[in-house]
């Protein structure tokens, strides 16, 4: 491996080293059930401090990504899909996975009050981006911004318009994300892009029998798949 010191604010640095641990483990260097230098050695070969190693390990681990064993220490458990570098940039694949704990956290609640809320028309908007994203899936031209009309759809029959904030704040627009995941799914099976079709479906469906519970859970598994997607090449979930 060749060393490499970043030239980066210090809030970056955890994102550069998770991401050049990353492009390890897509090269085989780091092959899965591999044990992880320590963070010494990795401290010295990134050329940054152990706490920075510590927080990209941190995110690695929550990622699925690396597992920590007591008394043995790090060891790789997936490896990402082969075309992950095509994709996005392997810093933008960490801020992706944090992003995406956002959604989760923000839209499983949102799905959930837009099936108790939602009124006919709410319901004919998420039904009809819902159809609209799936007939660019059949005919494989979907974009980010037919994935997005989905979801802020949901967002919007909430009837609070602190959640479409939420996601869509700071400079920060919900496809840009979105791209990424679906770029990985462009790429993958037609079971792959079926599935994501299904797990949209899901939602409405939820959504228009008024189930908040089912509404949340179909929402939240949706996005924990997109992660998973991802992050391991085994999976096509």
């Amino acid at each position: 491996m060749i060393s490499m010191v970043f030239e980066a604010r210090p809030s970056s640095f955890a994102d550069q080293v998770y991401g050049r641990i990353l492009d390890e483990i897509l090269s085989g260097a780091f092959a899965p059930g591999s044990r992880l230098p320590g963070e010494n050695d990795l401290s010295e070969l990134f050329g940054v401090s152990r706490p920075v190693v510590r927080q990209a390990l941190a995110r690695l681990r929550v990622d699925g990504l690396v597992e920590a064993r007591r008394g043995s220490g790090t060891y790789v458990l997936s490896r990402p899909s082969d075309n992950l570098t095509d994709v996005a940039s392997l810093t933008d694949v960490s801020r992706f996975l944090r992003y995406q704990e956002l959604r989760l956290s923000i839209e499983g609640e949102a799905a959930a009050l837009a099936a108790e809320r939602r009124t006919e028309k709410d319901l004919s908007d998420i039904a009809r981006a819902h159809e609209h994203f799936a007939q660019q899936i059949g005919h494989g031209t979907f974009d980010a911004e037919s994935d997005r009309a989905f979801h802020l759809a949901i967002l919007d029959a909430t009837g609070n318009e602190f959640f479409r904030g939420a996601l869509e704040g700071n400079g920060v627009v919900l496809s840009d994300f979105m791209g990424i995941s679906l770029s990985i799914t462009r790429t993958g099976s037609t079971d792959r892009a079926r599935k994501v079709v299904s797990e949209h479906t899901d939602i409405v469906e939820a959504i228009r029998k008024r189930d908040a519970v089912w509404a949340r859970a179909a929402m939240e598994l949706h996005i924990i798949h997109a992660r998973r997607r991802l992050t391991d090449r085994t999976l096509d979930p």
